[in-house]
């Protein structure tokens, strides 16, 4: 694999939803997405699950406990994940 995407989401799970199904209709798929989650609630977990099952996504779901917003560290939480060659923050 040559690409990680990284994005980071908080209790947005109708527009994360519709970020990933943009992902999933891409032409070249040779990447992963991870996906920083700072503290969002249950219902952006079951998204992300469902859409894991639904597209051929390479998903990998960061989370960690909302203590207030602390995006800096989610993403080198994320970036520790990282798979690939190249790293795109979107």
């Amino acid at each position: 694999m040559k690409l990680s995407v990284i994005m980071t989401t908080y209790n947005s799970p109708v527009w994360l939803e519709k970020v990933l199904w943009g992902y999933s209709v891409q032409q070249h798929k040779d990447f992963e997405i991870i996906i920083g989650d700072d503290g969002s609630s249950e219902e952006t977990r079951q998204v992300i699950d469902r859409l894991r099952n639904e597209t051929d996504l390479l998903i990998k779901h960061v989370w960690q406990e909302d203590k207030g917003f602390r995006k800096c560290r989610i993403l080198n939480k994320s970036i520790r994940q990282v798979d690939s060659e190249y790293v795109v923050f979107t």
